[in-house]
């Protein structure tokens, strides 16, 4: 009896001693570790959503501590929050192999600004939304990883005083609107988006008509009537980002290509998300809240006009600035041992980069002209020119890449018995440096136009003039650094400079004729993970197939044929060693 009695005391002493970590873990608030948490949960498969709702109590006790007057013990926690959930569970290798890196750069970033709240003696407020950022930036990731689709918080479809017209006349444009409404002048973005709420409306109301061109029309009007031609697009872009620019357009391909389904909730899903766009960004340039309170947020109309046109300038000119100054610092190079002929050559790109700057300014007047300015056929012309560029551009990296070793470039030298063979070099080179300038050259001038007819003419002038100077201290740059390279670095590192921008340039090609409506675009959830950001924005990089598979294509070409010319290069270099002992 006695002994019976012993082992059912032992056998009530191991589960106490087993269950007391749990419990001792569930009376702080939190389990220290991942594997820990896992123990006691008897978990064995999880989600990245699961890990991180195991790691928000953590967060949430370095709070409490640190609102306690704890300021070490709330680090502590931190720590483990980041160690010993975010790294040991594998959240982070994870969001640096299958994530763009700007998901792990932004989580790291997070909690070091968390812990400088803490350290810094921030309001408990500030650490509050400091770790509150850091969550939302974690779950933003976790739902990627996991391939959970987010429900977009959309913004309210309210009557507004556009509603009573447009119950009246359906209005295409903003000039129509404005007229009717009285707003020529002294209207905000949320004006204009309160119109283009009843533009979205109306195209719904045709869907469920069955009417899905008339739909499709609506959208259209909705890009090029209003979006476009209030100068939206570009203050969008001045303002907030290039990338949100785009991540709007996109917006309206995908609400343009779902009308040519049948399915209306889809329909009215991908329109009502474009809406919700539309009104955070009106939010944003008027700086208001989704109330119409002030955030303080808002600019001046002369502070915006000056945003918005450095910005242009800079970001449209920093790609031709990259091409052309590589191509410069290229014949500067090369050419050192005849003068006449590198002074030849420079002229003769410096002729094409001034071409294409003159050649802007006629298309953008030709599309003015024939009324086809914001229009699909401005962006078919943008397109088109996108994709010329980037197989010139391609051709010319793998041209500097086949001569890298400077065996190759000897040989390639004595082999240019003919003027004409360096003519034909020289006209490829300068027919690059013209693509680049006249890629984004017309798309400048017509960005400007409507902002020079505003009041704020010395601003624009202004940002456009800061602009300018930024980039040639860009080109100088890149001229400078690039003479000073070696031979092979400098060829190796232009041609991989021109293969990112031929990417880049199919990339964005191929969304302009998206935009005008060329091709349908397909956003499935394997790449619609691809966030926006003004990086990726650069290299051309967007969330559908139909600019990916292309990239991703041309990206194992250019990795086969530079793997083709090194290896070459190398037999050629080995055969002329051979030959000189």
């Amino acid at each position: 009896m006695i002994r019976r009695v012993r082992q059912i005391c032992a056998m009530v002493l191991a589960l106490l001693l087993l269950s007391a970590p749990a419990v001792a873990f569930a009376a702080d608030g939190y389990v220290a570790t991942w594997e820990e948490y896992k123990g006691a949960n008897n978990i064995s498969e999880y989600t990245w959503n699961e890990v991180l709702d195991a790691m928000v109590p953590v967060l949430d006790a370095a709070v409490k501590s640190y609102e306690d007057g704890d300021a070490d013990t709330a680090l502590s926690r931190i720590t483990d929050a980041k160690n010993n959930y975010w790294g040991a569970s594998g959240f982070k290798i994870q969001m640096q192999k299958k994530l763009p890196g700007i998901h792990k750069s932004t989580a790291l970033a997070d909690f070091k600004a968390l812990t400088k709240a803490i350290k810094n003696s921030a309001s408990a407020e500030e650490v509050t939304t400091a770790k509150d950022v850091l969550v939302a930036d974690l779950r933003n990731s976790a739902n990627k990883l996991d391939g959970v689709e987010v429900e977009v918080e959309l913004a309210s479809e309210d009557e507004t005083a556009a509603t009573a017209l447009f119950n009246k006349t359906y209005y295409n444009d903003w000039a129509g609107y404005s007229a009717a409404a009285g707003k020529e002048s002294g209207w905000t973005w949320n004006d204009v988006a309160d119109a283009m709420t009843e533009v979205f409306r109306t195209a719904k109301n045709h869907f469920a008509d069955g009417d899905a061109q008339a739909a499709y029309d609506c959208v259209n009007d909705g890009y090029y009537g209003y979006y476009e031609t209030t100068g939206f697009e570009r203050n969008t872009m001045g303002y907030i980002s290039g990338a949100r620019k785009s991540e709007v357009e996109l917006q309206f391909s995908a609400a343009k290509s779902a009308s040519k389904e049948t399915d209306a909730e889809a329909f009215n899903k991908e329109v009502d998300i474009l809406r919700t766009m539309i009104r955070t960004d009106a939010n944003k340039l008027d700086g208001v809240d989704e109330n119409g309170n002030s955030t303080g947020g808002g600019r001046s109309a002369g502070i915006a006009t000056f945003i918005a046109c450095f910005t242009i300038i800079l970001r449209e000119g920093f790609e031709a600035i990259l091409v052309v100054g590589a191509i410069i610092a290229y014949l500067i190079k090369t050419t050192k041992k005849s003068p006449s002929q590198r002074k030849r050559q420079l002229r003769t790109v410096y002729a094409g980069a001034l071409l294409g700057i003159l050649l802007s300014f006629v298309s953008a007047w030709l599309l003015n002209q024939l009324k086809l300015a914001n229009s699909a056929s401005q962006e078919v012309i943008e397109g088109v020119t996108a994709l010329i560029a980037a197989g010139i551009l391609f051709y010319v990296s793998n041209w500097m890449v086949s001569k890298s070793e400077s065996e190759a470039w000897d040989a390639y030298i004595k082999s240019k018995v003919s003027s004409a063979t360096e003519r034909g070099s020289s006209f490829a080179l300068a027919f690059t440096a013209f693509l680049a300038v006249y890629r984004e050259g017309a798309e400048v001038i017509l960005f400007y136009q409507p902002l020079l007819s505003g009041g704020n003419i010395h601003m624009v002038w202004l940002g456009f003039g800061l602009g300018c100077v930024c980039l040639v201290f860009v080109y100088l740059a890149i001229r400078v650094v690039g003479v000073k390279l070696p031979l092979k670095p400098f060829f190796l590192v232009t041609s991989v400079l021109m293969a990112v921008m031929s990417i880049a340039f199919l990339g964005s090609g191929i969304k302009e004729l998206i935009e005008g409506d060329v091709i349908t675009m397909h956003s499935p959830a394997w790449v619609a993970w691809i966030p926006s950001h003004p990086v990726l924005e650069i290299l051309g990089i967007y969330p559908c197939v139909e600019t990916v598979v292309p990239q991703l294509i041309l990206l194992g070409i250019t990795i086969a044929t530079f793997i083709f010319w090194i290896r070459r290069n190398k037999r050629l270099t080995e055969q002329m060693r051979q030959k000189a002992q």
